[in-house]
């Protein structure tokens, strides 16, 4: 299951130019992350996952592999430590699963995780496995707004927003800060090309927090990671899922380049390219409900029109909405990756 033609070489200026909300020389794949089955799929023989950089190593031979122009990293060490519950799949799992900080009592207790903490030397040492003209692109373990839950509760974040707005504000500064620390240390490498800033913010009717809490407690810090990144010269891609018409406009103001998540049940990425184009790149799109659920001419079928759709404009990437779970049928994925491939032998198909 090897998928990359011979005269498809890997080149990170193509997504670049998409980033820049410009039109590539030829289709560009974008994904976040794709599952084991699917990185199996891809590596064949190759496939290792012993130790962490075996991991590393292995995720950046399967995007080679896919056709893609980069690879995704996460720098291990960064994790701020949750209570773990056994959940059977029988049952659902609780926003407030795993809170370790309840009250100002144990917030002056809980123990952070520091930057030091993390080995940032992987970065250059996976990078010999990249091909010349391919980047990495580092992403955190979760994002501000998700490790705030992740150690408060979703339903005890909400209270506490009223009942203590000071202890949330220094929660959120503890978490922010060292979010911005990990991209700060990232992007000075050459071998990276952009950064993906993950974080969920909504639900698929409205934000998890209120735009005005959101503006107060998250996005400054976002806003500084994007301004670092163009600093260095370099591209900031925003990875969030759920409903954002209540934040378009700060999504914009913090200077994002591109946007990554999109639902069918929120909005389609059909319809979300039209109203961000110019503005902000669209990266993926194609529903995962969708990947699963059609056939693989439907998937081949939608993927060519995205692409037509996005050809005079550029700004897009093709790939799926959120991620490539193992559950979606691998001639699925195929049919997505080889409408990419065949965009370029369409008659005026050149992006």
């Amino acid at each position: 299951m090897m998928f990359r033609r011979a005269d498809r070489e890997p080149d990170f200026e193509n997504l670049r130019l998409v980033l820049q909300k410009k039109a590539p020389p030829r289709a560009v794949l974008f994904e976040f992350l794709i599952g084991e089955h699917k990185e199996k799929k891809l590596t064949g023989a190759e496939y290792r996952t012993d130790t962490e950089f075996d991991r590393v190593v292995t995720t950046i031979k399967a995007f080679d592999s896919g056709g893609y122009d980069f690879a995704p990293i996460i720098v291990r060490g960064l994790s701020f430590e949750r209570k773990t519950h056994f959940v059977s799949h029988a049952q659902t799992k609780s926003l407030n699963e795993g809170s370790v900080i309840v009250d100002r009592r144990s917030f002056e207790n809980y123990t952070w995780p520091e930057i030091a903490n993390c080995d940032f030397s992987i970065i250059t040492e996976a990078a010999a496995y990249l091909h010349p003209k391919a980047k990495l692109i580092p992403f955190s373990h979760d994002g501000i707004l998700e490790n705030v839950i992740g150690i408060v509760g979703y339903e005890r974040l909400c209270l506490m927003l009223y009942e203590d707005k000071t202890l949330v504000s220094e929660i959120f500064a503890e978490v922010g800060k060292r979010i911005l620390s990990y991209f700060q240390a990232c992007l000075p490498y050459p071998e990276v090309g952009a950064v993906i800033l993950n974080d969920d913010w909504g639900f698929n009717t409205h934000t998890l927090i209120s735009p005005r809490d959101l503006r107060q407690h998250v996005f400054p810090w976002y806003k500084r990671i994007v301004a670092m990144a163009h600093d260095y010269g370099k591209c900031a891609i925003l990875h969030s899922c759920g409903k954002y018409d209540a934040i378009l406009e700060d999504i914009f103001d913090m200077g994002f380049d591109a946007r990554h998540s999109y639902e069918d049940g929120i909005t389609p990425v059909e319809k979300a390219y039209d109203a961000l184009k110019g503005r902000l790149a669209v990266l993926g799109g194609i529903d995962v409900g969708f990947l699963a659920r059609e056939s693989a001419e439907a998937v081949y079928e939608r993927s060519t029109r995205m692409l037509r759709r996005a050809a005079a404009l550029g700004g897009y990437a093709l790939g799926s909405g959120n991620s490539v779970p193992d559950y979606i049928p691998d001639e699925n994925y195929l049919a997505m990756l080889q409408a990419a491939f065949d965009w370029e032998k369409q008659e005026g198909g050149r992006v």
